[in-house]
């Protein structure tokens, strides 16, 4: 390893953990039904759940919140999702997923008027970043983490932990910076399996951990803070796999 990565290394073990944001002891499920209140259609005045995507009287679509419960938005109560929302059925989710894109399909509001096409549009984009935060496990946890502070949330959305975060466990970041290396001094595609194999365990190793904190109620939510931390590290090596190409340098993120 050059001077400069153990360089990094070390700055980066002593950088503080202070953007981690405290833990309250309120389970995740009654922070997500105290947010899902009923808001009042303009056109009808029905009242309707934040989720609804269209008035369950009139049926026009109706505008979305950024900050809506994506469990809600595809149909997937967030109660009913076992684990405390972690454990994701990837079928029921793609299923889901086509099922309430279709409502906003721009083949069916064709004939609609401009501002519902528009809404149609904003739900859409909504679903689909529901869809692919939900699917995978990384934004996944971090919703999950991050819901805890909803308006927060709603600011800064959903995003990768803040930089300045601290993997406390030196000897864990060694093992990231060494398959970091490895991939970076890779010439040829058995090279590169041999990095993606050793990350895939590192990969399955903390998801494993995850199930079991999912599981325990009340939820300790440092630990998963901690766990998710790992999991990105993990994340980016297998990106940066899956994109390697021979005589290119991977873009590795730190």
């Amino acid at each position: 390893m050059s001077l400069l990565r153990w360089t990094r290394a070390i700055a980066f073990v002593q950088c503080p953990t202070a953007h981690v944001s405290a833990v309250r002891p309120r389970p995740l499920a009654a922070l997500v039904r105290a947010y899902a209140t009923n808001k009042a259609y303009a056109r009808c005045g029905t009242t309707n759940p934040t989720a609804s995507l269209q008035c369950n009287k009139c049926d026009t679509l109706q505008q979305l919140s950024p900050s809506v419960d994506y469990y809600e938005l595809l149909g997937m109560p967030f109660d009913s999702v076992p684990k405390q929302g972690w454990q994701v059925d990837q079928g029921t989710l793609k299923s889901q997923w086509r099922r309430t894109m279709a409502l906003s399909h721009p083949d069916r509001l064709v004939h609609k008027p401009s501002h519902e096409q528009e809404i149609g549009a904003q739900q859409s984009a909504l679903l689909n970043k529901a869809y692919e935060t939900l699917r995978q496990p990384l934004t996944r946890v971090l919703y999950l983490v991050r819901i805890e502070d909803l308006q927060q949330l709603e600011r800064q959305g959903i995003e990768a932990i803040p930089e300045g975060t601290s993997m406390a466990d030196p000897s864990l970041l060694m093992e990231v910076m060494e398959l970091q290396e490895a991939l970076a001094d890779a010439e040829d595609e058995a090279a590169v399996e041999q990095v993606h194999e050793a990350n895939q365990e590192h990969m399955q190793d903390v998801l494993g951990q995850l199930d079991q904190v999912f599981a325990d109620i009340p939820l300790d939510t440092q630990r998963v803070q901690a766990l998710a931390m790992q999991l990105r590290y993990w994340t980016n090596i297998d990106k940066a796999v899956r994109e390697w190409q021979p005589g290119k340098r991977p873009e590795l993120q730190h």
